[in-house]
């Protein structure tokens, strides 16, 4: 409450539910440049460099592969100095229709969350957005891809790191000099593993007992030999 919030640009936020309730280009195309550019890190949407292909694509799948899903806007924010929306979302859906391209009707459910940031143009106008999405995760979800399997030591390690074990619980499964970073003030001074096993040992331990920790996704990435852990900690 130190700062009153930043009003999210009008024509953004009316792009936001447009797109996700299918719309389709003819439904936002009155809230962005004609010439809007679109990218995103996810394998289904590699192909799709503009806003216009993006808003079609979200329409075969909200109206066609997925009738009758929903989408719930968690929250939102606009940076001014970038002239940058943010919006975090859910999309939640049922495979029963037939897509070209998309395999047949699986009828499993996804439940999937993402962000885009939008930056708008001097006019408040969207003319770029980029999508960050774990497209793999939720095509595991409906059945489109096989989940891949996540190495066992990584996941032992995710668990005993976070249920505070410290390095004698987390040695068994990481090399002994094994390096660790992140980009947040607290950890900024730790390198190795075994000193931020130390360090989430103390805190889960030690400043706050009786903690816990929930696994709320993961996924591997076997051409880059990647494990992806999402969590959620919880203590007081």
């Amino acid at each position: 409450g130190w700062t009153p919030p930043t009003g999210v640009p009008a024509d953004a936020e009316h792009f936001f539910h447009a797109c996700e309730s299918g719309k389709g280009w003819q439904g936002v195309m009155q809230y962005c440049t004609p010439d809007a550019v679109f990218s995103a890190q996810a394998e289904p949407l590699e192909d799709i460099t503009t806003v216009h292909g993006y808003a079609e694509w979200m329409k075969g799948i909200a109206r066609i592969a997925m009738p009758g899903s929903s989408y719930e806007l968690n929250a939102h924010s606009f940076d001014p100095q970038s002239s940058t929306a943010t919006f975090f979302g859910t999309f939640r859906g049922t495979h029963t229709g037939h897509l070209h391209g998309f395999p047949a009707p699986t009828y499993k459910s996804m439940e999937t969350q993402y962000v885009y940031n939008m930056h708008v143009n001097a006019h408040g106008k969207v003319d770029r957005i980029t999508k960050v999405w774990h497209s793999a995760w939720a095509a595991a979800q409906v059945g489109w891809t096989p989940p891949t399997s996540i190495p066992a030591d990584a996941e032992h390690l995710f668990h005993a790191c976070e249920s505070g074990e410290g390095w004698q619980g987390v040695m068994h499964y990481c090399t002994p000099h094994a390096v660790f970073s992140a980009q947040a003030e607290p950890l900024k001074d730790i390198a190795t593993v075994r000193a931020y096993a130390e360090w989430m040992k103390g805190i889960a331990v030690v400043a706050m007992p009786g903690c816990s920790y929930e696994l709320n996704a993961h996924s591997f990435d076997p051409e880059t030999s990647t494990a992806t852990f999402f969590g959620t900690f919880r203590g007081t």
